[in-house]
C-alpha cells in the first residue's frame, strides 16, 4: 500500500489528520501561510507582524481543530473567517494596554518604515515565522500536542482530561510544558 501524501489530500481531509498527525499539521500551516500573512497585513495597525502573524496561525490551527464538515462551509472560507478574528481580537486586547508615554504624534517604533529593509527581508521573515510554527509543532509530545489540538478546540480542562482519561493537573502540566518549548524555540529563532 502507497503512503498517503498529505500535500495531496483536499482540505477537509488534511484538517480531520492534522487533529492527529503533526505533520499533517504542518503540510497544512504550509498550505495556508499565505492566507495568514495577507490577514496580518490587511490588519496591520501598529503591531509587529511576526506577533500578528503568531495569532494568524493560532486561529489557523484553532480552525482546523473545530471545523465541521456537516455545516457545508469550505475550510478554506472557514480558516479565512477564524484567522481574521484572532488577529482582529489581538489587535483589541493590545489597544487596552496602556501606551507608553510620549510625545502624542510619534508613532510607535513598529510603525516606524525602516527603508534599509528590502522587500526579500520581509519575505524571509515570513518563511522563517512559519518554519518556526512547525518546528514548535514538532517539538510537541503526542501527549501535549493532543492536549494543545483539544484546548485550542475550545474544550476545558476537565473535559480534556475526561477525554484522554488522564488528571486535569496533567493537562495544565502538559500546556506549561508547550509554552515552555514554544517561549525556547522563539528565544532561539532570535539568536
Amino acid at each position: 500500500m502507497k503512503p498517503v501524501l498529505f500535500e495531496q489530500l483536499p482540505d477537509e481531509k488534511l484538517v480531520y489528520v492534522a487533529r492527529t498527525d503533526r505533520q499533517a499539521m504542518e503540510v497544512l500551516i504550509l498550505c495556508y501561510r499565505d492566507l495568514v500573512w495577507s490577514r496580518v497585513h490587511q490588519n496591520k495597525c501598529g503591531l509587529e507582524a511576526e506577533d500578528l502573524a503568531q495569532e494568524g496561525f493560532l486561529g489557523l490551527i484553532s480552525a482546523a481543530c473545530c471545523y465541521d464538515t456537516s455545516r457545508g462551509i469550505p475550510f478554506a472560507a472557514y480558516a479565512a473567517r477564524c484567522v481574521t478574528n484572532r488577529i482582529i481580537s489581538a489587535i483589541r486586547r493590545c489597544r487596552d494596554l496602556s501606551l507608553p508615554v510620549g510625545a502624542p504624534d510619534t508613532p510607535p517604533l513598529s510603525q516606524v518604515q525602516d527603508p534599509t529593509q528590502s522587500p526579500d527581508s520581509e519575505v524571509q521573515s515570513r518563511s522563517v515565522a512559519t518554519e518556526m510554527i512547525c518546528a514548535m509543532v514538532n517539538r510537541l509530545s503526542r501527549r501535549e500536542y493532543q492536549v494543545c489540538i483539544l484546548i485550542y478546540s475550545g474544550a476545558s480542562y476537565a473535559e480534556v482530561a475526561k477525554q484522554l482519561e488522564i488528571f486535569v493537573k496533567s493537562v495544565d502540566n502538559a500546556l506549561q510544558r508547550t509554552r515552555r518549548k514554544m517561549r525556547l524555540e522563539t528565544e532561539s529563532a532570535v539568536v
